[in-house]
């Protein structure tokens, strides 16, 4: 008859531990689950939120006038009919056009600056870049948007007064454009640079064993080898400068007025207005003119819709660098 063992297996000491460490993940898998259909409830409560609040501007005042009128006068301060009374206007495309302006300055200001730190961080010295620069631009992401906008209103719009027609305190799209533009400046230059850090070394040292310059394998390998995250950087840099309110409502003028692109650039020193300053234009009065009210929900629909346009143009760039590679 054989006898039975009765000493126990190698495996069977690890088992509990086995069956622990497969609770904690399957837990953990649910924590994230979780995490991640609550941030898009919330997305969604979002939405429905700002639709349900809009939904008035759909029926009463119609997308036509809306999306065709350049005149924005919610409460009719300006406007009134034959018999005095006030005549509200609620075009939308002044305040998208002066956004439009003002992100597209500030762009212009940005891309430049930015791309040149992310050179200095990755390439032209990277123990000063990471040690010192790289800190240096990151510390004024924290910075609050009230404190830029503040600063621009003290510093920046009273020496922009000086060259600025008489009558106008130097407050315009301007001034909206720089502050903007130093706010996005480290956003571009944090992800330009980890991009360019992202190129594999093989590339730059192929560039200069065939006898490229640095100036050159830069311009023509690794700026090209890391334009996904270059683009990804420019464009979030975009939305943050879109979605901005209390700063440049501080140094913009908050003057309903198309941008005059046709007197040249003597449109930079005369105020205008943003679709960000239009909505918190008029939250002191939230509730006594509900048209109003749902027009400026609306904008902020509009907003949140180019925003996620934004973040998608992020992705699909995404996708498509890491299908090529």
């Amino acid at each position: 008859m054989r006898a039975v063992s009765t000493v126990p297996s190698a495996l069977e000491p690890a088992a509990p531990q086995w069956r622990r460490r497969l609770r904690a993940e399957r837990i953990s898998r649910i924590g994230f689950a979780a995490a991640a259909g609550l941030s898009l409830v919330v997305v969604g409560l979002v939405i429905l939120f700002l639709t349900i609040n809009a939904w008035p501007a759909f029926v009463h005042i119609g997308l036509d006038h809306f999306f065709g009128s350049t005149t924005w006068d919610p409460e009719g301060a300006n406007h009134h009919t034959q018999n005095l009374q006030p005549l509200p206007f609620f075009g939308s495309l002044t305040p998208i056009a002066g956004s439009a302006v003002a992100v597209i300055l500030a762009l212009v200001i940005a891309i430049p600056v930015g791309l040149a730190l992310a050179i200095m961080i990755a390439e032209t010295s990277r123990h000063v870049g990471e040690r010192v620069l790289r800190p240096a631009i990151e510390l004024f992401v924290g910075v609050p948007s009230i404190v830029y906008g503040y600063v621009g209103l003290v510093l920046l719009v009273p020496q922009l007064e000086r060259f600025a027609p008489p009558g106008q305190s130097g407050q315009g799209f301007g001034a909206a454009a720089i502050v903007l533009g130093v706010m996005v400046v480290p956003t571009i230059a944090t992800l330009s640079a980890d991009a360019l850090q992202a190129v594999p070394s093989s590339l730059r040292e192929g560039s200069i064993a065939l006898g490229a310059t640095p100036w050159q394998t830069l311009r023509r390998v690794l700026i090209p080898a890391a334009r996904a995250g270059i683009i990804s950087g420019i464009v979030l840099g975009l939305a943050r400068a879109m979605g901005e309110a209390l700063a440049v409502a501080l140094v913009i003028g908050g003057v309903a007025r198309l941008p005059d692109l046709a007197g040249g650039l003597s449109f930079l020193l005369k105020p205008g207005m943003t679709m960000t300053t239009t909505i918190t234009d008029g939250i002191s009065n939230l509730g006594a003119n509900p048209k109003a009210e749902a027009a400026r929900y609306l904008l902020a629909l509009v907003l949140l819709v180019i925003t996620f346009a934004c973040v998608t143009t992020v992705r699909v760039v995404q996708r498509r660098s890491e299908v090529i590679t």
